[in-house]
């Protein structure tokens, strides 16, 4: 990689972790279609995953009082079976088309949570179901946010409980993730040291959140949650599209 480049996925690591001190998850979702614009998909997606990971378990340990550990569980323990089933869907299904109908289903969740937001209320088996499609999409397209954001809006969670479920659960996600993709062969030395240098910016992105996190509550954070996860919808397509 030229010296452009690398500074290039350096600055996008410091406003994704920016992005996700702040609403709670969208790293990878933001970080990886800005480097696909300037180094190969591959190396963008396990940089992006190194370096979220390194974010979301500092993120965890930094908020695990305010996890709530029954919503974990049922985010985690389906994930776990889902994740087989995901691999089994890399191998066989159409990938691209896989990822364009992901972004056709979180405009929907979308529409849906807008409209049931005034009415959140706990709802236990949506929790096991998002676990469950976590899993399956973290090992499929390494995209496993939005069902797990979806089921935790429509709980009505704090903004802190959000925050902090959501990295514990991205934490363990992830550091499975990124064992199979090590195991498979992906990770390019290239792409391993991009993410190691970017770890301080990392470090800086998270500070900057901190700072203005304070000032994004209430309705705030509920357009800022609707906002990602519309990025989300939109940076999924493009990888299946353009990938």
């Amino acid at each position: 990689m030229s010296t452009d480049q690398v500074l290039w996925c350096l600055a996008v690591f410091a406003v994704a972790a920016c992005v996700q001190s702040i609403g709670g998850f969208g790293f990878a979702l933001f970080a990886v279609p800005l480097m696909a614009l300037v180094i190969d998909l591959p190396d963008a997606v396990i940089a992006g995953s190194i370096a979220s990971l390194a974010n979301v378990v500092v993120l965890s340990l930094r908020s695990v009082a305010d996890v709530e550990w029954s919503v974990a569980r049922r985010f985690n323990i389906p994930a776990f079976f889902g994740m087989p089933l995901g691999l089994w869907v890399l191998v066989h299904a159409d990938e691209e088309m896989l990822k364009v109908g992901l972004g056709v289903v979180i405009v929907v969740l979308i529409v849906v949570l807008m409209r049931t937001r005034a009415k959140s209320q706990p709802r236990p088996i949506v929790e096991v179901i998002a676990g469950l499609c976590s899993g399956v999409l973290a090992t499929s397209t390494s995209t496993n946010g939005p069902p797990l954001v979806f089921a935790a809006q429509l709980r009505g969670m704090r903004p802190d409980q959000f925050r902090a479920t959501l990295s514990f659960t991205f934490a363990l996600q992830g550091a499975i993730s990124l064992a199979a993709f090590v195991i498979a062969g992906e990770a390019s030395r290239e792409a391993v040291l991009v993410a190691l240098l970017g770890l301080p910016l990392v470090a800086v992105g998270q500070w900057l959140g901190e700072l203005i996190r304070p000032r994004v509550q209430g309705k705030r954070f509920e357009r800022l949650v609707y906002a990602l996860l519309g990025l989300s919808a939109v940076s999924v397509s493009w990888s299946g599209l353009f990938g």
